[in-house]
């Protein structure tokens, strides 16, 4: 039960990788079964179901193991940052890596974002906009990577703020051989 540097990132960075892993598998497994994960509604409700779990498991695991059942606000909310930050890095990675490759997922994802996006604002003549070079910066992977890393640690943060708040634990858990 150290108190380290070493206790909070070895722990925290294995489990962020594995919840980044399971975003991996996910978006692998919609691919496979011949879904898209391009705004796919079900995909993102299966990525925040992850998210919140893999928090709140990972808090947990790490206040049980490391930190002898008790566990401030404050850390927990950190440890639950930190452990996004490493999924949402893997994810990112993975997602430079996909777009890069396949040109044709690429263009669906340019595609799809633009008819929502000419959707969204019907008043707007977007294609202008979109047929210039900008479009080529907008939709390249490095982008759509970094809008990834962003929207996992963003969406993530907002169930961290609950989450740190019921793995709290001021007082150590109740042992009955202690008496």
């Amino acid at each position: 039960m150290e108190n380290t540097n070493e206790s909070f990132f070895k722990p925290n960075t294995l489990f962020g990788g594995l919840i980044g892993g399971s975003f991996i598998i996910a978006s692998l497994l919609f691919a496979y079964a011949g879904k898209g994960v391009v705004a796919n509604p079900q995909f993102n409700n299966i990525i925040m179901m992850l998210t919140i779990f893999g928090v709140f498991i990972g808090i947990k695991k790490y206040r049980d193991d490391h930190l002898a059942g008790i566990i401030s606000y404050g850390k927990a909310l950190s440890t639950g940052i930190y452990i996004l930050a490493v999924a949402a890095v893997c994810y990112a990675v993975y997602t430079f890596i996909l777009y890069s490759s396949d040109s044709e997922l690429l263009a669906t994802y340019k595609k799809v974002m633009l008819t929502m996006m000419n959707e969204v604002y019907k008043n707007m003549n977007l294609q202008e906009l979109f047929n210039t070079s900008l479009s080529d910066l907008f939709f390249s992977p490095v982008v759509i990577a970094f809008g990834e890393l962003f929207n996992r640690i963003l969406v993530g943060a907002a169930f961290t703020l609950f989450i740190a708040g019921l793995v709290k634990r001021k007082t150590p858990p109740f042992n009955p051989q202690q008496f």
